[in-house]
């Protein structure tokens, strides 16, 4: 059976809606109406395949840009992230440690302080030496400024042990002795304290216990007796002169008292007779007598030097010394001038001459001290190789108290190294 089909006319052909029915027997014929196109308006393009191949165009462009630098970013990170292991370098210089961790591509990180170890030393390391780490990491490492060490206890032990401690810690001490009820030559405090750390090389004071002594007696006795007597006792002496009775340079009283016990180096007061109150007259039968403008020259041939130098003092004489060779032993008054027993003025000078051994003693220059205060000129004397004896003389210029103002043998004479030079010291006059 042949079905009719429809041709497509040229528009405005009147039989292009022509129904062509097939006679034979067919079915009822059914009419088709073919689409009628409109001339003069043609379909608009379709562009939405065209937007769809664009899209799949920068989509595959992403994709091939992220896979062609996946792995150049991959391998850059790996680089950057790559664990390193610290490196020891405690115990190094610094300069070294540095390069050291320069070579593993690490950051040193530097603060110096003070420490046990040598100044420029490494002492100390944060992270630790073997720490994973990545390139770049700071590491802190600390260096020494300088050693640092630990003051160690020395309060009560004696001196020479506080110093040989001291000095094992490379560190020295300074000693300033002073009045303790402490045994003497026992530390009784430490600047700075113990446990304190200090740079090698500090210095540490210490005060020293002088130790106690027992005052000894010297009321009755003569003033340079009395000093000496103190001086031995590790006690010093400070004069008053008061009016008194007693002969002129007498000690008539004392404190502290006579065998109390005081720190060494105190001082004790002692008053002594500036002559002041005369006597009362002596009247024997229907004489009375007056205490004499002169004195007996005692006699100090045969005493040393310093002792004969007393005797003249308590007779109300001074000294003039002079060393001469004798086949005498050194030091021994062998001639005086005016001889003894000789009357003289209250004041004046005896000679002596003292000898300067059978060996004949070398001799050195004697310092010119007059002027000086007593501490003063009594530390020179012995810096300059001799002993010092003291004889407190009695001065109405309260300036003067304490100043020497006079010295035998003279400054600038010679005279026996360790020879006894005494120097006579100014005090008030009452």
């Amino acid at each position: 059976m042949r079905l009719g089909r429809s041709r497509r006319r040229p528009p405005g052909d009147p039989a292009s809606r022509t129904t062509v029915v097939d006679e034979r027997g067919a079915p009822p014929p059914q009419a088709v109406e073919e689409e009628e196109v409109i001339p003069g308006r043609p379909r608009p393009p379709e562009i939405w395949p065209w937007l769809l191949l664009l899209l799949l165009l920068v989509v595959g462009g992403l994709l091939a840009a992220y896979f062609l630098t996946r792995d150049n970013g991959h391998k850059k990170h790996s680089k950057t992230v790559a664990a390193v292991a610290v490196p020891s370098v405690v115990g190094l210089k610094q300069d070294v440690a540095v390069q050291r961790l320069n070579a593993r591509g690490l950051t040193p990180r530097i603060t110096t302080k003070p420490s046990k170890s040598a100044a420029g030393i490494v002492f100390a390391q944060q992270p630790g030496g073997g720490t994973q780490v990545a390139r770049r990491s700071p590491v802190s490492i600390f260096v020494s400024g300088s050693q640092v060490t630990r003051v160690p206890n020395v309060v009560g032990v004696p001196e020479s042990t506080a110093v040989s401690r001291l000095r094992t810690n490379g560190l020295s001490a300074a000693t300033t002795s002073v009045a303790s009820s402490k045994p003497p030559g026992t530390v009784i405090s430490q600047n700075p304290s113990a446990g304190a750390s200090v740079s090698k090389g500090s210095t540490v004071s210490l005060k020293i216990s002088k130790g106690r002594t027992t005052v000894p007696d010297v009321v009755g006795q003569q003033s340079s007796d009395a000093v000496a007597a103190l001086r031995g006792a590790g006690l010093v002496a400070s004069i008053f002169k008061v009016p008194s009775t007693q002969p002129k340079g007498t000690v008539v009283a004392q404190k502290p008292t006579a065998g109390a016990k005081v720190a060494r180096g105190s001082k004790v007061r002692i008053n002594v007779s500036n002559g002041s109150s005369t006597p009362a007259p002596t009247t024997t039968g229907t004489t009375t007598t007056s205490a004499p403008a002169t004195v007996s020259v005692p006699n100090v041939v045969g005493l040393q030097q310093a002792a004969a130098q007393r005797r003249l003092h308590d007779a109300g004489l001074s000294s003039r010394v002079s060393y001469v060779a004798s086949a005498k032993p050194a030091g021994q008054v062998v001639a005086e001038n005016p001889a003894a027993g000789t009357q003289a003025k209250r004041g004046s000078r005896v000679r002596l001459n003292v000898s300067l051994g059978p060996n004949g003693t070398a001799t050195k220059p004697v310092p010119d001290v007059i002027g000086q205060d007593q501490q003063a000129a009594t530390q020179q004397l012995q810096n300059a190789g001799f002993n010092v004896q003291a004889i407190m003389v009695p001065v109405t210029d309260a300036s003067q108290v304490g100043i020497v103002q006079d010295e035998q043998p003279s400054g600038g004479s010679r005279a026996p190294t360790g020879s006894e030079v005494t120097i006579y010291v100014g005090q008030t006059s009452g």
